[in-house]
C-alpha cells in the first residue's frame, strides 16, 4: 500500500471559509441536532455549498471540544490502498492508535475487510471521546471493496464515530436500518439552495451592499438559490455592471466553463444528448420525455439524472405523472448547448406539442406548436382548447397566440376567427373584435354562430354603456339554449347588467334566478363568476349596501381563492366590494381591497372602472388631502376623455366640484361645473347614459349653489336629479338628493320640511345600510342632526345617534389636528395591529420596498398604512412616528 507519508497533506484539512460566506443557520441548526447520529450524508450537485456547509459545521464542533478530522478525496482514491492510507492518516489526525502497518495487508485477501475493519472499528472503541470524521467528494468511490470498508464503518463503529460524507451522487451504501433508527441524517440539494434571506446576504456581500431588494428577487429567482450560480452571477455583473441579470447569465463564459469542467465533463453521449433535448421543455416526465426524444429508455436515463444529483428537480404534485424540471441556470444552458448541436429543434417543439395536444395541456401545447412554426397544427390545438377555458387570463394567451397566426391561414378557420373576436371583446379590445368579426360571411355561419354574433355585438354594446342597444340585441339572441356556458353567461350577466342600469331590479333579478341561469349561479368558472357579479350589481346600484356586501364577499373570496388576488374576476368584484366598504365606513378595508388593484382594469367594464377611481379619490381625500384627491381626479378625467367616456368624465367633474368646495374655492368649482354642464347638455346615443349624466350634473350644481347661498336656485337643481334617481332606482342617489334639499331647506328656514327631508334621508339610509353618504357631508350635517327630532322607529333613532357620534369624532379629531397642543389627544389614538407591524420595522430603517416584502403585501399598501400612522399620531415623518410611538408606549 501507498504511505501515509506520502500523502499530500492539504487532503486532510477544509479550505478556508472565506469571511463573507453566508452562515447557513437553518442547516447548522439541523446539523447540531443530528451530531449524534451515526451518519450524515450531505448529497447535492456541484457548486451547492456541501463543502463549505461541512466546513462550517466543524468549526462549530471544534469549538465546542470535539475530534474532528477532514478527508478530501479525488479520483485516484478509487482504489483500497490509496483510499486506506487517506483513511488512516485521518483517524490518526484524531488521535487514534493507528500503526503504518496497516497498510502492508493485501486487499487481495479473503479477510482483508474483516482485518482492517476490526483494527479501525477496536482502536475507535479505546478512544472513548465523541469524534467525527468528515470525508468530502465520496462521489469519487465506486470499488466495491471500498463502498463495504465503509459500509463496515457505518454499521459497527462505536457510538461514539460519527460519519459525514459529501457526495454529488446518490449514496450508493445501505442505508434503510439506519432511517429506521433514526441514525441518519440526509441533507439535499432542496435544502441548500439559498433561501432568498441567504441570496440577499449573499449578494450584499459579494456584488453590492446597497444592492436593491427588487433586483435581489430577480438574480435569487433567476439562480433559484444555487450558490455557485450567486457566486458566477456576481462576478460578471460586477465586470459588466449595465446588463440585467439574465443577459449576464445568458453570456456568461464563466458558468458555461464551470458547468462544462465539474457537471457534464464525465457524462456519457448519449446521456447528454437526452438532456439536451429535454432543456426544450419547462416541465417533463417519463411519458413526455420517450415521446420527444423518440426512445425507450427514458425512465432509466432520468433515474441516472437523479442518481448524479444533475440540477434535476421533482415537483411534488399529486397529479398522475411525476414531473420534473431543470434548475433554471442549468436549463439556459443546456438550451445554449442544444442550439450550437446538430439536433433538429423544431422537430423536437413539434413531438412535444403533439404530446400536450394529446393529453389536453393546451398553454404548452401551443407554445411549443408556436415555436417549431407548425402553424395548421397551432390552429388545430387552439380549436381544441377554447371548450376548457375557466380562466379570463386564458383569453389573454390565446388573443397573443391568435396574433401569431398568420392572417390568410386564420381566415379559413370561420369558427376560430369568431372565438377570437369574442376574446378580442371580453379584453377589451373592441376594435379588434369589429376587424374580426367583419372579415366572417353569413354565408360561412350557421343560425347558431349568427346567435353568438349578435350576443358579441351586445357585448360591445355594453362597453359602450348602451343598455338600450343590449337589450334590444339580446332579444335577437332569443330565450333558447346556445349549447355552451361560455355564452349562456354572458346572455345572462350582460341582461342583469342592463335591467340594472335601467332601475329594472326585480326583472333583474328574475332573469338571474332563472333556470337557464343556473350555470352562472352555482359554477366557479372564471366567466361565471364574473357574469355573477350582475347581480351584486343590482344591490349596488339600488344602493343597497348590505344586500351587496353579502353577495360581494363570497363571490370576491371565490375569485381569489381560485384564479389569484389581481384576476379580472377578483379584481372586479374588488372595485364594488372596495365601494362598498368606503360606503359602510370600514376605510381601511376599502383601502387594502383596493390595493394593487386599480392597473389590471384597465380593460373592465367602464362602470367597474369608475367605481374603483371614485373609490380611491375619496379614500385619498379622507386619508391624504384634498389636493391629493384633486390630482388624482384631474389625471382620470384626461383618461377617461382620451377613452371618450362621458360618464366617466362627468363623475370625475363632480368628484372634483365637491372636493373643492371642500377647500373653499367656489369659483374654480363654478369653473368645473359649468363644464359639466356642457357634458349634460351633449346628446349621448343612449337615453339612460343621458340621464345618468344629467342627474350628475344637476346634484354637483346643487352643491354648488349651496356653497353660494343661493338655496333656492339648490331646490331647483335638485328636482331633475330626484326625478332621475327614482326613474332609475339609485337608492344612494336619492338619499344625497333628500341630504341637499334638507341643507337648502333649512337656509331658508322651513324647518319643518328640512326636517321631513332628512328624516326620510335618515329612514332610507337606514334601510340600504348608508354611512359615507351622510359622513362625508361633515359639519353642515351634523348640525341638522342635532335639530332633528327623535326618531319614532327605534333602530332609525340608533341609526341617527350613530350618525352622529361618527360626526363628532371626525370633527374632534379635525379640530385636534389643528390644535397647537394636541399631544393628549394623540397619545389616546390606537394604531391597527398592521400599522404596528409596519412602524416595528419602520424603526429598524427598512425601506417601503422591504417592508411590502417582509410581511407579503404590496408597496401601496405600506404607503397607504404609513399615511394613516402620520395622521393618527399627527406627525409628518418616520422619525417623528417613531418618537411618537415611542412616547406612547411609554
Amino acid at each position: 500500500m501507498k504511505s501515509t507519508s506520502l500523502l499530500v497533506s492539504t487532503k486532510f484539512a477544509p479550505p478556508r471559509i472565506s469571511g463573507q460566506a453566508v452562515l447557513r443557520e437553518v442547516l447548522m441548526a439541523r446539523l447540531h441536532d443530528a451530531r449524534r447520529h451515526r451518519l450524515v450524508l450531505i448529497t447535492a450537485s456541484a457548486g451547492f455549498g456541501k463543502t463549505t456547509l461541512m466546513t462550517q459545521w466543524r468549526l462549530e464542533l471544534l469549538k465546542a471540544g470535539e475530534v474532528v478530522s477532514w478527508l478530501s478525496l479525488n479520483a485516484e482514491d478509487d482504489a483500497p490502498e490509496t483510499f486506506c492510507a487517506g483513511l488512516i492518516t485521518a483517524l490518526q489526525k484524531m488521535g487514534l492508535a493507528l500503526e503504518d502497518d496497516l497498510l502492508l495487508l493485501d486487499p487481495g485477501d479473503n479477510d482483508w475487510l474483516q482485518a482492517i475493519c476490526a483494527a479501525l472499528i477496536n482502536s475507535l472503541d479505546r478512544n472513548g471521546a465523541e469524534q467525527y470524521l468528515m470525508i468530502d467528494d465520496f462521489h469519487h468511490i465506486n470499488s466495491p471493496t471500498i463502498l463495504a470498508l465503509v459500509q463496515a464503518l457505518v454499521d459497527n463503529a462505536p457510538a461514539n464515530f460519527h460519519l459525514v460524507l459529501a457526495s454529488r451522487l446518490a449514496s450508493p451504501l445501505l442505508l434503510g436500518r439506519l432511517r429506521a433508527i433514526g441514525e441518519l441524517c440526509e441533507i439535499e440539494s432542496s435544502e441548500l439552495t439559498f433561501a432568498f434571506c441567504e441570496s440577499y446576504h449573499f449578494l450584499k456581500s459579494h456584488l453590492d451592499a446597497a444592492i436593491d431588494l427588487n433586483a435581489a428577487h430577480v438574480i435569487h429567482e433567476l439562480t433559484n438559490g444555487w450558490p455557485i450560480g450567486l457566486q458566477l452571477l456576481s462576478i460578471s455583473m460586477k465586470v459588466k455592471p449595465g446588463k440585467q441579470p439574465r443577459q449576464q447569465l445568458l453570456s456568461s463564459a464563466n458558468l458555461g466553463a464551470y458547468l462544462s469542467e465539474d457537471v457534464i465533463g464525465d457524462l456519457p453521449d448519449a446521456l447528454f444528448e437526452f438532456m439536451q433535448k429535454l432543456s426544450i421543455l419547462r416541465r417533463f416526465n417519463t411519458e413526455l420525455a420517450a415521446h420527444v426524444c423518440e426512445i425507450d429508455n427514458a425512465a432509466k436515463l432520468i433515474a441516472t439524472l437523479e442518481a448524479r444529483n444533475l440540477f434535476l428537480f421533482a415537483d411534488d404534485l399529486q397529479e398522475r405523472y411525476q414531473w420534473y424540471r431543470w434548475h433554471p441556470m442549468f436549463a439556459e444552458f443546456l438550451g445554449q448547448r442544444l442550439a450550437e448541436s446538430q439536433i433538429d429543434v423544431s422537430r423536437l417543439h413539434l413531438r412535444a406539442a403533439e404530446w400536450f395536444n394529446h393529453k389536453k395541456l393546451y398553454p404548452e401545447a401551443i407554445r411549443h406548436a408556436l415555436v417549431s412554426e407548425d402553424f395548421n397544427s397551432v390552429v388545430q390545438i387552439i380549436q381544441s382548447a377554447v371548450p376548457t377555458a375557466s380562466s379570463l387570463s386564458h383569453l389573454g394567451l390565446f388573443m397573443r397566440w391568435i396574433d401569431q397566426v398568420p392572417a390568410d391561414l386564420l381566415e379559413r378557420h370561420p369558427q376560430l376567427v369568431l372565438m377570437s373576436a369574442w376574446f378580442a371583446a371580453i379584453t377589451g379590445h373592441l376594435e379588434r373584435a369589429r376587424q374580426l368579426v367583419s372579415t366572417l360571411s353569413p354565408d360561412q355561419m350557421s343560425p347558431l354562430q349568427m346567435r353568438y354574433i349578435a350576443l358579441l355585438h351586445a357585448v360591445i354594446a355594453v362597453f359602450h354603456e348602451d343598455v338600450e342597444t343590449v337589450l334590444a340585441l339580446v332579444r335577437t339572441v332569443g330565450d333558447g339554449p346556445l349549447r355552451h356556458p361560455f355564452f349562456d353567461c354572458f346572455r345572462v350577466g350582460i341582461t342583469v347588467g342592463a335591467l340594472a342600469f335601467l332601475g329594472r331590479s326585480s326583472e333583474a333579478r328574475s332573469e338571474f334566478n332563472a333556470p337557464g341561469a343556473r350555470f352562472v349561479q352555482t359554477h366557479d368558472s372564471e366567466m361565471a363568476l364574473l357574469n355573477r357579479a350582475g347581480i351584486v350589481n343590482v344591490a349596488w346600484l339600488e344602493g343597497n349596501m348590505l344586500e351587496a356586501e353579502r353577495s360581494c364577499a363570497s363571490i370576491l373570496a371565490t375569485a381569489e381563492a381560485g384564479y389569484g388576488r389581481r384576476s379580472l374576476s377578483a379584481s372586479t368584484m374588488a372595485t364594488i366590494m372596495g365601494s362598498v366598504l368606503y360606503e359602510i365606513d370600514r376605510i381601511d378595508d376599502a383601502r387594502e381591497t383596493l390595493a394593487n388593484r386599480l392597473n389590471v382594469l384597465h380593460f373592465s367594464l367602464p362602470e367597474y372602472m369608475y367605481c374603483a377611481t371614485l373609490t380611491h379619490a375619496r379614500l385619498e381625500c379622507l386619508q391624504d388631502s384634498a389636493q391629493a384627491a384633486l390630482d388624482y381626479l384631474v389625471t382620470q378625467e384626461a383618461h377617461f376623455r382620451n377613452m371618450g367616456r362621458d360618464h366617466g368624465i362627468a363623475l370625475m367633474l363632480a368628484e372634483q366640484v365637491r372636493v373643492t368646495l371642500m377647500t373653499g374655492d367656489w369659483r374654480h368649482a363654478h369653473s368645473l361645473q359649468t363644464t359639466l354642464d356642457d357634458l349634460a347638455r351633449t346628446p349621448q346615443s343612449s337615453e339612460s347614459r343621458q340621464l345618468i349624466i344629467q342627474s350628475t350634473a344637476a346634484l354637483s350644481r346643487a352643491r354648488l349653489s349651496l356653497a353660494r347661498q343661493q338655496a333656492e336656485q339648490a331646490l331647483a337643481d335638485l328636482e331633475p336629479a330626484h326625478a332621475i334617481g327614482q326613474q332609475l332606482n339609485r337608492g344612494a342617489l336619492l338619499v344625497k338628493a333628500d341630504i341637499l334639499k334638507a341643507f337648502a331647506l333649512d337656509e331658508l328656514g322651513r324647518d319643518d320640511e328640512a326636517s321631513c327631508s332628512l328624516g326620510t334621508a335618515i329612514a332610507s339610509g337606514y334601510r340600504l345600510g348608508l354611512m359615507r353618504t351622510f359622513l362625508d357631508e361633515g359639519e353642515a350635517l351634523h348640525e341638522l342632526l342635532l335639530k332633528l327630532e327623535k326618531q319614532t322607529n327605534k333602530e332609525v333613532e340608533q341609526y341617527r345617534q350613530k350618525l352622529l357620534s361618527h360626526l363628532t369624532k371626525a370633527m374632534t379629531t379635525t379640530n385636534a389636528k389643528s390644535s397647537e397642543n394636541n399631544t393628549a389627544h394623540t397619545q389616546t389614538l390606537t394604531l391597527t395591529k398592521r400599522e404596528q407591524e409596519i412602524l416595528a420595522l419602520v424603526e429598524q430603517s427598512m425601506s417601503n420596498k422591504r417592508i411590502a416584502l417582509a410581511l407579503n403585501i404590496s408597496v401601496q399598501t405600506v404607503k397607504w398604512n404609513l399615511k394613516n400612522i402620520f395622521i393618527k399620531l399627527s406627525v409628518s415623518s418616520r422619525y417623528e412616528a417613531i418618537i411618537a410611538a415611542r412616547k406612547i408606549m411609554s
